[in-house]
């Protein structure tokens, strides 16, 4: 177990390869989880290592594997695309199309404008990691 402070809780390590995990709201679970799949528990954890099949898991072992939602977690082994920006649904090829093939974005501020990234608010649902 990781201690986060004197004055919270221990985060569990991953059931399977016991690598450090970050707190996630239920909430975010149950929106990146495929329909038909069961979110039991109350407090979940995100596996951060990228070579785990784990999703998510709970202190009670509980796990939920990266195959069983509907997002790719961008930092897991998982072939692209995958969103680089969860709520507008951005892709990497998407923003590198905009630099490198139209040239019609050179700052963050165009790359926003012309593809929506980084404008959203729904990052507690969308994005695997909650908000």
């Amino acid at each position: 177990m990781i201690e986060l402070s004197a004055n919270t809780n221990m985060i569990p390590a991953c059931p399977i390869c016991h690598g450090i995990g970050q707190k996630v709201r239920k909430i975010t679970v149950e929106h990146q989880v495929k329909q038909g799949i069961k979110v039991e528990g109350e407090q979940f954890f995100l596996c951060r290592t990228p070579e785990c099949d784990v999703a998510y898991y709970t202190q009670g072992e509980e796990t939920i594997l990266q195959d069983q939602l509907v997002n790719k977690i961008w930092f897991k082994k998982v072939l692209p695309p995958f969103p680089i920006c969860y709520c507008a649904n951005v892709t990497e090829e998407e923003i590198l199309y905009h630099v490198g093939v139209a040239q019609c974005c050179s700052t963050l501020d165009d790359i926003k404008k012309h593809t929506g990234a980084n404008t959203g608010c729904e990052c507690l649902t969308k994005n695997p990691a909650g908000g």
